[in-house]
């Protein structure tokens, strides 16, 4: 018999992150807890990039509650049981995770070279938008440095038109300095309009630095895309424009119409596993290639995430994901650590679910 919980903690930022659209002081994350014979699962259902979900987060509590009464009437171990009494893309995501967790020995998921710590996943750092009140181009460099220093080649930015300026000097320096350094620019949908993205875009193609730009103009612009893809001369990717999109039909309508050279997967955001590996299968048939980016989970999502992207890169082609640790004060003690910009697995260090388990 399935016993199941669920349990609500709330993360502390270590500084303040910020993008194009939010300031992020904190999270409020819940746990599904699944048990059955002496075997455990734990989901991590986090709301923070679902704007409604996070805006109604006592509406969101009541979904986990009336889930956890369904999957003590219905019993089953299959997350497709409980679709019809599901809304959020994130708790799908944890009915998902626990129930993995609760089919293999949790916190194994999948075994692969990178449970076992044989191989790591190649990653990305990332810097977040700073603001025009603590602007400083040297300031910017350093943090940039820093992430060079600890093993990264690849480096994602946030920027913004209002910073465009200041970022565009730190990026040339960084150029300058280390001309062997990719950066992903992430505009979070901040250009106007096409005409204006284009402008940009060209402006970081002439420092030869840029390996792509995420999201350029708000979503639901699908023949702009198409445009700015036709026309730009660095690889577009979409990231939040995929969000909500949870009909294959539409994914398929979706990557003919704008064709983008990437797409960035969020699984919380993104329909969990089933809904992203539909995105991966059809960005596949295209030639378009494919990342998962999640950096707002505490370990226990993130740990799910990167053993589940392992065993995509098995079957599909690599990447350069942007799976990060380390933001949150009070996160868990475990085997996950980054070196040299990977992100590995230790078997050897013992997870601790403090007030969890």
């Amino acid at each position: 018999m399935i016993i199941n919980s669920f349990l609500k903690k709330k993360f502390f930022f270590k500084e303040k992150i910020k993008n194009s659209k939010r300031t992020f002081n904190y999270n409020i994350i819940w746990y599904l807890i699944l048990k059955k014979n002496n075997k455990i699962g734990i989901g991590e259902c986090n709301p923070l990039l679902d704007n409604n979900a996070f805006k109604n987060l006592n509406i969101y509590e009541k979904e986990l509650l009336y889930l956890s009464e369904k999957i003590n009437i219905i019993q089953k171990n299959e997350s497709y049981y409980y679709h019809s009494y599901i809304s959020y893309s994130s708790i799908l995501f944890g009915l998902e995770q626990a129930i993995l967790g609760l089919k293999n020995r949790y916190p194994i998921l999948y075994d692969s070279k990178f449970t076992i710590g044989k191989s790591g996943i190649s990653i990305n750092s990332l810097i977040w938008l700073f603001s025009l009140s603590n602007m400083n181009i040297e300031n910017e460099v350093k943090k940039i440095e820093k992430e060079i220093n600890k093993g990264f080649l690849f480096i994602k930015m946030k920027i913004s038109p209002k910073l465009f300026p200041y970022q565009l000097i730190v990026l040339k320096k960084i150029k300058k300095k280390y001309p062997y350094i990719k950066i992903r620019i992430d505009a979070n949908g901040s250009f106007k309009n096409s005409k204006e993205a284009i402008y940009y875009i060209n402006k970081l193609y002439d420092i030869n630095i840029v390996y792509s730009v995420e999201q350029p103009i708000k979503i639901g612009n699908w023949k702009d895309l198409s445009n700015i893809c036709k026309k730009s001369k660095l690889p577009i990717a979409l990231d939040e424009e995929l969000i909500g999109i949870n009909n294959l039909k539409f994914k398929k309508r979706l990557l003919d119409i704008i064709s983008p050279k990437y797409i960035i997967l969020k699984p919380s955001v993104c329909g969990g596993f089933f809904g992203s590996k539909e995105w991966i299968i059809e960005a596949y048939k295209r030639k378009i290639k494919w990342c998962i980016s999640s950096s707002l989970e505490s370990k226990i999502g993130i740990n799910a995430i990167a053993q589940w992207t392992f065993k995509m890169e098995e079957k599909y082609n690599k990447g350069v994901h942007g799976l990060n640790i380390g933001y949150f004060h009070n996160d868990f003690y475990s085997p996950l650590h980054i070196k040299k910009g990977y992100i590995w697995y230790n078997p050897l260090k013992i997870w601790k679910f403090k007030n969890l388990i």
